[in-house]
């Protein structure tokens, strides 16, 4: 049995993970992190996670390294790098679902998040969360990096026809759709709220979403052929999902 920490659990990333986890027969859920709901049990806070009945708690690594071997890190951009290294240090397998340790250049991560990495050191032995390609690397990593949520649908679909040269690499354009709950549980964005987005579709951050770096770094590894992508995403009225078509 792995006992296991999430930190950020209560955040749509984070109580997906405590759904799937809570079901997983070699997984203990220890440790369950929540700035705001610390104090009360996690079924209490989400009802749909009857039966867990873990009592939310601060931050602590410390603590999260005496009792648990594997972490998962769930927080908004920037923050898991006040902790991964810590827990690494202390021996855990750790899971990060932030973008903090996907790209392979902190100067790049700096360009498209604005925010100092103060660990590039780790970048070089993070691995992509996507077994469908990783799975060997994987099992025997210290750190996964779990790829952006359009990253992930757009290498997923693309990287068998650029392993095998079957597109012209250099000249691909992606369509991306996603719902509302995309921009996270905490964004207080107007473009989010129900009386924008419903019976709506928009176009955003075109030309320089995120997540583009990560598809052109995640494609390059498989060919010498320079990698160049058009990435259009837009917000549909729907509250999860992702759809892509890429050609």
């Amino acid at each position: 049995m792995i006992c296991a920490a999430i930190l950020g659990a209560t955040g749509y990333g984070g109580v997906e993970l405590v759904r799937l986890l809570q079901a997983h027969p070699e997984v203990k859920l220890t440790y369950l992190h929540s700035e705001s709901y610390a104090g009360q049990r996690a079924c209490d806070v989400y009802p749909h996670l009857a039966g867990c009945e873990t009592v939310l708690r601060p931050a602590d690594a410390e603590a999260i390294a005496a009792e648990c071997q594997a972490a998962f890190v769930a927080l908004p951009a920037g923050q898991s790098l006040n902790y991964v290294p810590a827990l690494l240090a202390a021996g855990l397998k750790v899971v990060d679902v932030t973008p903090d340790f996907r790209l392979h250049d902190a100067v790049v991560y700096e360009q498209w998040y604005k925010l100092e990495h103060t660990h590039p050191e780790l970048l070089a032995e993070s691995v992509l969360g996507i077994p469908e390609w990783y799975r060997g690397k994987l099992a025997g990593a210290r750190l996964a990096a779990a790829p952006g949520c359009y990253s992930t649908a757009v290498l997923l679909a693309l990287s068998p026809l650029v392993a095998d040269g079957l597109i012209d690499a250099s000249d691909i354009i992606v369509d991306g759709k996603t719902g509302v709950s995309g921009a996270g549980r905490t964004s207080l964005k107007l473009a989010y709220h129900f009386p924008e987005a419903n019976e709506d579709v928009t176009a955003y951050s075109v030309g320089g979403h995120r997540h583009l770096p990560e598809m052109v770094q995640g494609l390059q590894a498989l060919t010498d052929q320079p990698v160049r992508l058009a990435f259009t995403p837009h917000l549909v009225p729907m509250v999860r999902g992702i759809l892509v078509t890429a050609m």
